[in-house]
């Protein structure tokens, strides 16, 4: 019986502990305010999020809480004169944080939180850096280039730098299996080996560059734990991903079809992680203005939505991106161009792909665009220069207007082939994704798609290499 009441009262006490932690409790006191309401954010991407809402009593205090834990990530404590203060919340979501409201981040405190108090530490640490780097930058204002006295600034910049690298690897040690060394790691730069480069090699400073950068497309995520979702919720972590798309890997739709999936991969384990990076990268080659980019948002729309592994989205949604690709794979950049053939002013119909040059140009227009009045008579200098090399011109007319269209056509001397499909028989508006004007597309000999999309003052450099 008495060993029954011990592992009873053992229960109990397990019990409360758990009770006890359950959802989460930060309690903030700011020396220096009272009776007013501090709210509780979090980061996601580049926007800022309010999770909850506090009063601050008569001694300075507000306590955040809530049944439920919240989602793991870096949250701010948000100020009514709009200044803020960062903290970290994980798996301990029953904390109190100390501070002055004329010096938040020096004067930060933290109880029964050691994280936070190691991250508290690292602030100011790198604040104090970063205000040695400043000053350093000042004071080399003015210093000749390549002098002896910029050298040793350099010197003294590369000393700062290598404290705040030794730092970092002992704050992840010392802190282990943490929030706050995901955080660090995930900041540090991952290190290029040195290649080792074959003496007598041809072109060896070449041949390393290229080897490092390989090396760096491959490896640049590698310090973020792409399964940790805690990491979302950074001021930082969208932006590094934003770089490593736009900056490190090549504007080539294969080569970032090819990382994304790796990337995507890398979330497996975790679902709130696979719908993020899924998502923004969705969204951002949807919108992207680089030209042929959108056969990335094809790849990932089928890969992942359209085939049900992105199962978050409504049917409704679904059915929008399937048509958005329908739309877009018949004229993706590198495709061949869809072939239509209508009717033109002279009487007879004309099939694009049985034009005969190395180069056409695709123009969908009509006479009462204003930017089409603009384009089009630049577009007939660029025929006139480069017809006789090779190039045709298959311009559609959009519109409906017969005489309208010929009078402009033979008061401009549009000599090039100028045809239309009134009823769009050809379905040439979904084809080619027309919904306005002007539009150019720029075919090779094989009526492959070189270009689309593109601004006039672009057709030289893509033009004379096609018609060398």
């Amino acid at each position: 019986m008495k060993r029954i009441l011990v592992i009873l009262s053992i229960l109990m006490v397990i019990s409360s502990i758990s009770c006890a932690q359950k959802g989460y409790r930060i309690e903030v006191q700011i020396e220096g305010i009272t009776d007013t309401t501090l709210l509780l954010g979090y980061h996601l991407g580049e926007k800022k999020f309010v999770a909850d809402t506090a009063k601050i009593n008569n001694k300075g205090i507000a306590v955040f809480e809530g049944d439920s834990l919240l989602k793991g990530g870096m949250y701010i404590v948000i100020i009514p004169n709009k200044s803020y203060f960062d903290i970290l919340v994980s798996s301990n979501q029953h904390f109190k944080v100390n501070t002055t409201i004329d010096n938040q981040i020096d004067n930060l405190e933290f109880t029964n939180s050691p994280e936070n108090s190691a991250f508290a530490k690292y602030q100011k640490f790198m604040g104090e850096k970063q205000k040695a780097m400043t000053d350093l930058r000042n004071e080399m204002q003015g210093v000749a280039q390549k002098s002896d006295e910029e050298k040793k600034f350099m010197d003294r910049m590369n000393e700062l730098d290598k404290q705040v690298k030794t730092y970092w690897d002992q704050v992840i040690d010392e802190n282990k299996g943490t929030f706050l060394a995901s955080i660090i790691k995930s900041l540090k730069p991952i290190e290029i080996p040195e290649f080792k480069i074959p003496e007598n090699t041809a072109n060896a400073d070449s041949l390393k560059w290229v080897l490092s950068y390989q090396y760096n497309q491959k490896h640049y995520l590698d310090n973020i734990d792409l399964a940790d979702d805690r990491l979302m919720r950074t001021p930082f972590f969208q932006s590094r991903l934003d770089f490593y798309f736009d900056k490190v890997l090549l504007p080539i739709p294969d080569s970032i079809n090819y990382y994304a999936d790796l990337v995507i991969e890398k979330t497996q384990s975790n679902k709130m992680m696979f719908q993020y990076i899924t998502s923004h990268l969705l969204t951002k080659y949807q919108a992207s203005n680089i030209m042929g980019m959108d056969a990335v948002f094809v790849h990932i729309a089928e890969k992942y939505y359209l085939s049900g592994r992105a199962n978050w989205l409504s049917n409704d949604i679904i059915e929008k991106i399937k048509n958005r690709v329908n739309e877009l794979k018949p004229n993706l950049v590198g495709s061949i161009a869809p072939n239509v053939t209508m009717a033109g002013l002279d009487n007879k119909t004309h099939s694009l792909h049985a034009i005969k040059a190395k180069a056409t140009i695709v123009y969908f227009w009509e006479p009462g665009c204003s930017h089409c009045k603009k384009i089009t008579p630049i577009l007939l200098e660029k025929y006139n220069q480069y017809k006789d090399k090779g190039l045709a011109v298959f311009a559609v007319y959009t519109q409906g207007d017969m005489p309208k269209w010929k009078e402009y056509v033979e008061t401009n001397k549009l000599t090039w082939l100028n045809v239309w499909d009134p009823y769009r028989n050809t379905d040439y508006h979904k084809l080619y994704d027309i919904y306005s004007t002007p539009v150019i597309f720029i075919l090779d000999a094989n009526k492959k798609i070189i270009a689309k999309r593109i601004g006039i003052e672009s057709l030289d450099s893509i033009l004379d290499p096609l018609l060398k």
